[in-house]
Order: C-alpha cells, then structure tokens, then sequence
C-alpha cells in the first residue's frame, strides 16, 4: 500500500479497475482539474457519491479508483469529452484543503487480501464465463444483435469487475464489487446476477427464436 494525492472526482458511478468509461466534463472546476492532470500524470481519484451526503462529508475508508486519461477531445466551449481506464483501488483518507478549484484528498492504496485456492479460482472464474456467455447470446438473439461477444480478461481477478463493467448493476452492488478485496468473493456476488438473469432471458430467446 502506497499514500497518494490525487485530485478527487466524487460522482455517481464506479470506475472498476481495468475497466474504461468515458466521462462528460462540463463543471468549470472539472476543466480545470483536466487542464492540471493532463499537465501532470494524467490520472485523477473517482470515487462514488453517496446520496444524501456532502461530497466533502464522504467518509474516511471509502474505495474509489485511480482513474487515468487514455482520451480527450475538448469543445469550443470549454467542456470536454474523456475516456479513463481505472488502475488501482484507493481508500479515502481525507480531503485537503488547497487553492484549486476541485477537491484535493489523501489516499492509501488498497490491493486484494492474499490467500485463496488458485485451483478454485479458476474453476469459480470458468463458471462465472459460461454464466456470461449464455446471458449475452441470450440478449443478443432478443435484440438481433450479430456482434461477437466481449473479450474477458484471462485474470480471474480482473473478470468481475470486466463483467460488472458491461452489465445492469445498481450503484450499491457496483460500490460493493469495487471494494471486495477477495477475488472468490467478486466472482461469487456477479455470479449471482448473472444466474438470476439466466432463466427468464433465456425463456425470452428460446420463444423468440421459435
């Protein structure tokens, strides 16, 4: 784990690691933060709003993610179009005081628990892809949609934050699967949509295709 200041994005959505979102920027203080990062490291801190809640009252321990500019494509007016791919998992320490215009926090790095049966993973990641597979053949046949489907990452670790990525999650569940440090239990809680979803879209497709 590594300390870090990043310029803080807070907002409602969840940037998973490996993962790429484009972002409209619009907020006078948000061009300014793009103009300082693109200057620097590119990369800034996302992290979720939570409803109800001051942004500068997030609390201490809430995960975020680095979030690093791959793509830019600025308006004559000033707003801005981005595209970010997440890196590492950050939890917020506190935000700074500083002259910019957005918010400054301290953070500390936050990478997986160690442990686990690599064996287990992989059988437990195989079964999440098989699960994915039969629900994106299924959407695809309701909505006559003849694109291949999506490349999955070979990382089990990396897999269900990728599907997370590309399927219908509220924010609650996105927040919990980006702050889940074990690997089994990311695979275990996507698995469980995708297993809910099966039986009624693959009913759909079956009557669809008759």
């Amino acid at each position: 784990m590594s300390d870090l200041l990043l310029p803080l994005f807070p907002l409602g959505a969840v940037l998973f690691p490996g993962t790429r979102m484009p972002l409209h920027l619009f907020e006078p203080r948000y061009r300014q933060m793009l103009t300082d990062i693109r200057a620097g490291d590119q990369r800034f801190g996302m992290i979720s709003a939570v409803p109800g809640v001051a942004e500068r009252d997030l609390p201490a321990g809430r995960i975020g993610c680095v979030a690093e500019l791959v793509d830019v494509d600025i308006m004559p007016d000033g707003r801005a179009n981005i595209i970010v791919i997440g890196r590492e998992r950050f939890a917020l320490n506190a935000f700074l005081d500083h002259e910019a215009p957005y918010h400054m926090a301290s953070v500390t790095t936050v990478a997986d628990e160690p442990g686990g049966a690599p064996v287990a993973l992989a059988v437990a990641a195989d079964e999440v892809l098989s699960n994915f597979t039969r629900v994106v053949k299924a959407v695809r046949i309701l909505n006559d949609d003849t694109d291949p489907l999506p490349v999955l990452p070979d990382s089990a670790a990396q897999i269900a934050w990728s599907i997370g990525a590309m399927i219908d999650l509220d924010a609650e569940s996105r927040y919990r699967l980006l702050a889940e440090r074990s690997p089994a239990a990311r695979l275990t809680q996507i698995d469980h949509v995708l297993r809910k979803a099966l039986p009624d879209l693959e009913l759909q497709a079956a009557l669809k295709a008759k």
